[in-house]
Formats: structure tokens, C-alpha cells, sequence
């Protein structure tokens, strides 16, 4: 971005707009990376909890869409958007909490309205990954019986269980006594049921950042390298995403779905270009550990702020397991220095 980025400028006390830049960068980090776009809103120990752009964006256009006269109204909207932000950072801290007793540390929580987009640290062994992966589905599983028997129980009927996620917005999805009335408790219980499904289903999805695609890419590492089984997810996501998208524009009330592919499609594409990044990785530096600044053959071996090729080649494998979210702020700085050097001719 620049000299002038929204980072820099926030150490410059003479600059005006410091302030609001330095607000920008909380948001937005250095604007590279939309997944990491989001509010901190909560924290879980020292992992700070934050609520995506998207989630925000979602939020709202499910208010906005309470105001057609064929749709539900406010009443029932705000249970299961409150139920909403309620299970997924529910099934995200149950995640961190995986994480962190197969060893490894959670770096942050990143809620989106289909779970989250977390960056942690991965087990080496592919069957603690699968046990971390499958963490949030196993939640969203055993909250099912404890939400459908009550609702059952209360409504004598099967089809208040069977959620359609592409006819919430209808009247005909409000759950009623068998007399045709309702209450704010019955329309609450029913709203988190249906989310909690929702969340269920469309998570066991092989596509990016949904969690069954963490959950084929365990299964597949354990035959295959982690930058192998990443390709074939990216490539199943891909493919499903497409299909899915395909379908959703030739059905009616599918607009949440066309939405989910086009979102998990993009993300899958990111990962996409990661991945091939990450195969000539070698070659984007350019140059050997005695091109850089403080290497065995420079001048300044002392300086604790220069770089070297071990440091380059810890980078490129975080960024292989976790993404490069998971970057920190001197991470980053490095790569680039180190980018910006390769592209220097040499003396």
C-alpha cells in the first residue's frame, strides 16, 4: 500500500486524519486480506473475538427485508438474528477450545453468519485436526435433540422440526401452538432451533471456509501433503460452488444460497491463489540467505530488526497451515521487505 498506509500514519501525531486511519487499520489490517476485515467485539482469554464486515452486511439486510408485506415481520426476524450471532460465536469459542487441547493456540475468531473464519494453529497429526475440525458440527449435533424434542412436544408437529433455510422469510415459517397461536418464547426457541440447523447442514458443504472442507481436508492429509489435500478441497469447493450457484439461479427463494456460493466460491478462489503462490514460493524471494540484511555474509549481523532467509522460510510455512491472515503486523513487514529486496538488481 504504500508508504502512506493506514499503519504508518498512525504513528505520525501531525497527521489530522490519524486518528481515523488508525481506526481503518482495526478494521481493515493492511486491506489485503477481506477475511480479515471485521469489529473485535468480544474476547475469549487473550483470542480476541471479532465480527465480520459480511456478518454486519447480512445483519441488516435481514432487517431490510422485514419490510415487504409478504414477510415476516421484526417480531420474528430479531429472535433468530440474535440466535444467530448467539450459536456461532457459541460454536466458535467450542472450536478455540478444540484447538487449544490438541496444543496448539487459537490466534483469533473471525464470526461471519455461517460459523467462523478462524486462524489458529493446526495439529501435525491429521486425526487431532479432524478431531478439532469436526468440534463445531458435533455442538451444532448435540444441540439438535435437546431443541426439537421440547418443540415437538409443544407444537404436535413434525413439520416445525423441518426447516427450509430458503423460506424463512415466508409467514408459513412461523411456528404456531396447534390452535394457530404464538408467543415470543415459541418463536424464540423456534428461531434457534432453525439457525442451529441451518448451521448444521450447510457447514457439512466441502467448501471454504465451511467446516466440512477443514473436515475432507484432515481426511485427506492423511494419505496425502497438506499443500496437496488444500489443493483438492480448493478444487472440490470449486466445483460445488459453481454446481450449487448454477441451481440456485433456476430455483425460487434461493438468493441466500446463489449468495453462499458466490461468497464460498471467492473464498475457495483465495485459496486458490495462496496455494499457487505457495508452489514457487522458493523463487519469489529470489535470492539466496546472503542477499538479505543480518545473514551470515552481511554487514550487519547484530541489527535485531533485519531479516534473513530462515525467517522468509518460517513466513511461507505459517502461511502454508494457517492462511495469511495469521500474519502478524512484523510478519507482514518482513515478507514485503523481503519481496521488495528480491526485486532490487544486484550490485
Amino acid at each position: 500500500m504504500g508508504e502512506h498506509d493506514w499503519q504508518s500514519s498512525e504513528y505520525n501525531e501531525r497527521d489530522r486524519l490519524a486518528g481515523i486511519k488508525a481506526t481503518l487499520a482495526r478494521i481493515f489490517g493492511d486491506g489485503e486480506n477481506p477475511l480479515a476485515w471485521g469489529f473485535k467485539v468480544a474476547s475469549f482469554g487473550s483470542v480476541p473475538i471479532k465480527l465480520h464486515l459480511l456478518f454486519i452486511v447480512y445483519l441488516l439486510a435481514e432487517l431490510i427485508f422485514t419490510l415487504p408485506g409478504n414477510r415476516v415481520g421484526m417480531d420474528f426476524v430479531l429472535p433468530r438474528l440474535i440466535a444467530i450471532v448467539l450459536l456461532v460465536m457459541a460454536r466458535e469459542i467450542i472450536h478455540a477450545i478444540a484447538v487449544k487441547r490438541a496444543g496448539c493456540t487459537p490466534i483469533e475468531i473471525m464470526l461471519w453468519p455461517l460459523g467462523g473464519l478462524n486462524a489458529h494453529e493446526n495439529p501435525e497429526e491429521w486425526g487431532m485436526r479432524l478431531r478439532v475440525a469436526l468440534a463445531p458440527l458435533i455442538f451444532n449435533l448435540a444441540l439438535l435433540p435437546l431443541l426439537a424434542i421440547p418443540l415437538y412436544l409443544i407444537t404436535n408437529d413434525w413439520q416445525s422440526l423441518l426447516i427450509n433455510p430458503l423460506t424463512m422469510r415466508s409467514p408459513e415459517a412461523v411456528v404456531s401452538f396447534p390452535d394457530g397461536t404464538t408467543v415470543w418464547w415459541l418463536v424464540t426457541l423456534a428461531s434457534i432451533h432453525s439457525v442451529n440447523l441451518v448451521l448444521l447442514v450447510f457447514n457439512l458443504l466441502p467448501m471454504y471456509p465451511l467446516d466440512g472442507a477443514r473436515v475432507l481436508e484432515s481426511i485427506l492429509a492423511r494419505e496425502k501433503s497438506d499443500h496437496r489435500a488444500q489443493w483438492l478441497v480448493v478444487l472440490t469447493g470449486l466445483i460445488l460452488a459453481t454446481v450449487i450457484g448454477v441451481l440456485a439461479i433456476v430455483m425460487q427463494d434461493a438468493t441466500t444460497l446463489f449468495a453462499l456460493c458466490v461468497v464460498c466460491g471467492l473464498i475457495c478462489s483465495m485459496h486458490r491463489r495462496r496455494l499457487q503462490f505457495l508452489s514457487t514460493a522458493d523463487m519469489i524471494p529470489g535470492i539466496s540467505a546472503s542477499s538479505f540484511p543480518g545473514s551470515k555474509d552481511g554487514n550487519d549481523q547484530d541489527d535485531p530488526d533485519t531479516i534473513n532467509q530462515e525467517q522468509i522460510d518460517q513466513i511461507l510455512t505459517k502461511i502454508s497451515k494457517h492462511g495469511i491472515g495469521a500474519l502478524s503486523r512484523k510478519e507482514r513487514r518482513t515478507l514485503k521487505q523481503a519481496t521488495e529486496s528480491s526485486r532490487k538488481p544486484s550490485k
